[in-house]
């Protein structure tokens, strides 16, 4: 698999040959100090009080959780040309990124780990060469009807961004192996970089339609109107899907500030399809609220993020931002009208996030 995928990747990197721009630019020297080896791209510590009811009316869980989520990536030159790319977090399994405090149900876990860990290369601008461990690519598609946030695979993966020449945002395609689900050590899984169970071609265009745009808890920022789709094939052990997405941010909605519409079609294996809706608002300038309806198959693979799982559902969410580094969230989703289990069926979280990134700017200390 690696020779093909150095073959493919050599094939897209022809789409151009301009020296790249460094991707770890920031407002700061990123040339000296720390800055100089380390990109910090985010961190955050949570913690949520979540209750869990099944289909049947058993209650799953009940309890108060921790989380703790870092990136950043170690710089080999100081443009950031070449980067070893990492992921810390608590979490015990390829869906679950949160552990027990104690309180409630579950044993109290502190399972921090390095999740993700691969090299990353930009040697010309707009092309990434990728080997490792890494996330998924979902391009308008969310963890609804793709893979969960926390999820990793072990692979290679190449992609284009050079809009001028390829007349997409995007190109991607990755070779890759998913599995080991219960065992989140990276330093466990990277000898699958030699296994292949998983590929994916995935394309993604945007439009800016008009200046002066909204935000949301999903939404893509103050100062556009836009619309993006994606497009993408993906293999998981012989089975293939296809999927869609696009996403409508703009004020001639009036309503609501954006609607974005997925949906997932299993074309070979159990043959089924499914989607989901969902629209944001920013309600006030700290205050943001979604909603929307998502419909997955009752054979759809347990990868996608748990908070959704399978079956029809009605979900919502709203976030209030207490100050720029600490931010108060709840989420919903009630199942229904499902004619099978459902672990998931009725589910609530409330949760308390602290951006360690942010009080580190805000006090000028990064």
């Amino acid at each position: 698999m690696p020779s093909a995928f150095c073959a493919l990747a050599a094939l897209l990197v022809t789409a151009g040959s301009q020296a790249a721009p460094s991707p770890a630019a920031t407002s700061r020297d990123s040339t000296r100090g720390l800055h100089r080896w380390i990109d910090f791209q985010s961190g955050t510590i949570e913690i949520r009080y979540r209750h869990i009811e099944s289909n049947t009316g058993e209650t799953v869980a009940n309890q108060i959780q921790h989380k703790q989520a870092f990136k950043g990536a170690l710089k080999l030159d100081a443009a950031g040309h070449y980067t070893l790319q990492s992921s810390l977090g608590t979490g015990s399994n390829f869906i679950g990124s949160w552990d027990a405090t104690g309180a409630g149900t579950g044993q109290p876990a502190w399972d921090f780990r390095v999740r993700r860990l691969f090299l990353q290369a930009v040697p010309i601008s707009g092309v990434e060469l990728s080997a490792g461990s890494f996330d998924a690519l979902r391009g308008q598609s969310t963890e609804i009807t793709t893979l969960d946030n926390d999820a990793y695979v072990e692979g290679y993966r190449v992609s284009v961004k050079r809009p001028s020449r390829l007349h997409v945002d995007e190109l991607a395609v990755t070779l890759a192996y998913l599995g080991d689900l219960n065992e989140p050590n990276v330093f466990t899984r990277l000898d699958r970089l030699s296994d292949h169970n998983y590929s994916q071609i995935l394309v993604a265009k945007r439009w800016t339609l008009a200046a002066g745009g909204a935000a949301g808890i999903n939404g893509n920022g103050r100062g556009r109107d836009e619309i993006a789709i994606s497009f993408d094939w993906t293999a998981l052990e012989g089975v293939d899907t296809l999927r869609q997405a696009i996403r409508l941010a703009s004020h001639a909605l009036t309503v609501v500030d954006g609607v974005r519409f997925e949906h997932y079609w299993r074309i070979s294996g159990d043959k089924a399809y499914g989607f989901a809706i969902v629209v944001d608002k920013a309600l006030t300038r700290r205050v943001t609220a979604a909603g929307g309806f998502s419909h997955t198959d009752r054979n759809f693979p347990p990868l996608n993020g748990d908070r959704y799982g399978r079956g029809k559902r009605l979900v919502a969410e709203t976030r209030l931002a207490l100050r720029p580094d600490l931010s108060l969230g709840m989420f919903y989703t009630n199942g229904f009208a499902n004619d099978f289990p459902v672990a998931g069926n009725r589910r609530l979280d409330v949760l308390l996030s602290y951006n360690i990134l942010k009080a580190l700017q805000q006090a000028h200390r990064w």
